[in-house]
């Protein structure tokens, strides 16, 4: 229904064909002046495809050619051109309406003629075979772009994890690591040769690449069977040599005796002529593409070789930079899979162990090593895998160190070759490495620490700028997982302490003192209470009573572990004392309370304190009975006068 309604929207133009076919032919009026018409005609066509527009070209071209002759007239090819333009931007279909509509519409206008003039077939059967020709060559051009369309498709589905809008990453990720897709040179260099052969139809058609300083043939074609495949040619030398370095596009025409030095043939073969081009990109030359013929050579040749070589040298750029970024997406990859790791709950150790399995990965190397330097210790060496003649602990001098340098390096540090005198790994003394490459990085671990991840290699200038890049994004990884690891640390401390008086707090002292019983023989336990604490706060107030605290707990820091068992009492836990050195801990502790001052505006303040003592293993089994015993002595010392030492067990 719908093509069908699409077609009704030729009725008014067979309605104007209608009317045309009536009309009066007037030969008499000379085409020159109705020209205007169709040429406006296909102006219009330049601007737009809509149907409309389309239908008043044709009308236009159709109104001067009834005018000047109708099929005999001068005009009648405009025809042909705008049936054409249709044909190729419109659809098909429209394409045969439009050609149909004009062959009725002439048609009619020679049989509603005929009195006047003969039928003009032989015009009208052009046309219509015109038609029908122009519609295959249309139809054929129109299934090959859908072909090539499709093809370009499945391409694209070839390779759709490249793309990653389009993509999951597992999927990129894995089809890396199999290295699914890669570029390969021998197909690319083959293609580019059989063009330049099969379109200037010359003698031999060959590419060579350049290795250091020697031309290999990668790819020939020729129509000489006797061809050294395996051709090597030094730069410079010979014809192929000295065109190759000179890097300009060149033709001899007069070959004679130098035919036998061009280097790729076995025999001697009877040519006339040779071109050259550079195969060069941005400053780099990558080789030199040649031909050869029986013929002479001529510019056009010259410019097609050219060309082919700018196209290749880009190809080869564009092969090797993915090659690189290949390389450089596993490496990320592995990256990515790492931070995952380093950025959980690891220690310290367990953290320099994973920086050195990512180094290890990702580069290959033949050492590694990490450091750490401070502000006030100066560098010491954690770790290093390589030459066992390093310690951990091992301190190096720092100012001429590639270690301490690398530390105060904005960026990753290269060292080439360290086999030069002048640098150390660490500093004088050592002996020369064996490993010539060094590449390290510094990042920060805090405030005052810094620390420093570096990799050795065997080789010389075994590392590049790239891959320094990708070392200082591992850094950044390991400064945010070091930064995590300092803050859990302070967060542990932080969850252990008492915040008014910087001691162990009431859950800590309970692990500390059942920690000590576990793993100690003796265990000696003070319980103490400040003496009438209420009345200080109630007479000089909280901040007052908060002072008192806080000195309390500087008297009783060294006493042994020091914890602030709640409100106003405090606890000690001493290890491996025994129960004769019980009373003298005690006394010392109540002595060194009676001599603490505390300063407040109404003067200077003097506390006392009871504190009551426990034994382990004699006056208790466990955690529980030993706070318990040492809590009734507590008890015992208040009730007896205060300011007094009372053990458990004993008067």
């Amino acid at each position: 229904m719908k093509d069908i309604l699409k077609i009704v929207v030729y009725l008014p133009f067979l309605v104007y064909a209608f009317f045309s076919a009536s009309g009066t032919f007037l030969k008499s009026v000379n085409p020159f002046y109705l020209i205007a018409l169709p040429v406006a005609g296909v102006a219009v066509l330049l601007f737009t495809s809509r149907l409309w527009f389309y239908l008043l070209a044709l009308a236009l071209a159709n109104l001067a050619i009834q005018l000047s002759g109708g099929a005999a007239s001068q005009l009648f090819f405009f025809y042909f051109l705008l049936l054409f333009v249709e044909g190729l931007r419109a659809s098909l279909w429209r394409y045969i309406v439009a050609g149909v509509s004009i062959l009725v519409l002439e048609s009619l206008s020679a049989l509603f003629h005929l009195a006047q003039s003969a039928f003009p077939l032989g015009a009208l059967l052009a046309f219509s075979g015109f038609v029908v020709l122009a519609y295959l060559f249309l139809s054929v051009e129109k299934r090959r772009a859908k072909s090539l369309e499709k093809s370009l498709e499945r391409e694209r589905a070839k390779y759709h994890w490249l793309d990653p809008l389009s993509s999951p990453r597992e999927e990129r990720l894995q089809s890396l690591k199999e290295e699914k897709y890669s570029i390969d040179a021998d197909v690319l260099c083959s293609g580019f040769v059989k063009l330049v052969f099969e379109t200037l139809r010359v003698h031999t058609a060959g590419l060579f690449l350049l290795n250091k300083d020697k031309l290999e043939l990668v790819a020939i074609e020729s129509q000489f069977p006797r061809i050294k495949k395996d051709a090597s040619i030094t730069l410079g030398e010979g014809v192929i040599g000295y065109l190759a370095r000179e890097g300009k596009p060149t033709i001899l025409n007069d070959l004679r005796e130098d035919s036998k030095r061009i280097g790729y043939y076995d025999a001697e073969v009877d040519i006339k002529a040779l071109a050259t081009a550079p195969v060069a990109n941005a400053g780099t030359n990558y080789g030199i593409i040649v031909v050869d013929a029986e013929r002479a050579l001529n510019e056009y040749d010259k410019d097609f070789l050219v060309a082919v070589g700018d196209l290749l040298a880009r190809d080869i750029e564009i092969s090797r930079q993915y090659e690189e970024r290949h390389r450089e997406a596993l490496r990320f990859s592995g990256l990515y899979e790492m931070a995952g790791n380093l950025l959980t709950g690891l220690s310290e150790e367990e953290l320099i162990e994973r920086s050195f399995e990512l180094a290890g990965d990702i580069f290959d190397p033949d050492a590694t090593g990490f450091a750490r330097l401070r502000d006030k210790e100066g560098a010491a060496l954690l770790r290093y895998d390589g030459e066992k003649e390093f310690d951990r602990g091992f301190r190096f001098e720092p100012e001429r160190s590639l270690v301490a340098m690398t530390a105060k390096h904005k960026g990753f540090l290269l060292h080439r070759d360290m086999s030069k005198p002048g640098l150390y790994r660490f500093g004088p003394g050592e002996k020369v490495p064996a490993n010539r490459t060094f590449m390290g990085i510094g990042f920060d671990e805090d405030e005052h620490t810094r620390g420093v991840l570096w990799i050795e290699k065997l080789e010389a200038d075994a590392y590049s700028e790239r891959d320094g890049k990708i070392l200082g994004f591992a850094a950044t990884l390991l400064s945010a997982a070091f930064l995590r690891v300092r803050y859990q640390e302070q967060l542990g401390r932080l969850a252990r302490l008492d915040g008014l008086t910087g001691l162990l707090n009431h859950r800590a002292f309970q692990e500390e003192l059942e920690s000590s019983i576990q793993k100690r023989p003796t265990v000696g336990l003070f319980i103490i209470d400040i003496d009438h604490f209420k009345n200080i706060n109630d007479t000089y107030g909280h901040p007052v009573g908060d002072a008192v605290l806080k000195k309390i707990s500087e008297v009783i820091r060294d006493k042994g572990i020091p914890a602030r068992y709640g409100g106003e009492e405090f606890a000690v836990v001493i290890t491996d004392i025994t129960s004769k050195d019980m009373i003298g801990k005690g006394e010392e502790l109540l002595v060194s309370i009676r001599r603490a001052m505390i300063r407040a505006k109404e003067g200077t303040i003097q506390v006392t304190a009871s504190v009551g003592g426990a034994f382990y293993p004699r006056d208790a089994k466990s955690r529980e009975e030993l706070i318990k015993k040492a809590d009734a002595a507590l008890y015992r010392a208040k009730t007896s006068g205060r300011d007094k030492l009372m053990l458990s067990g004993e008067g």
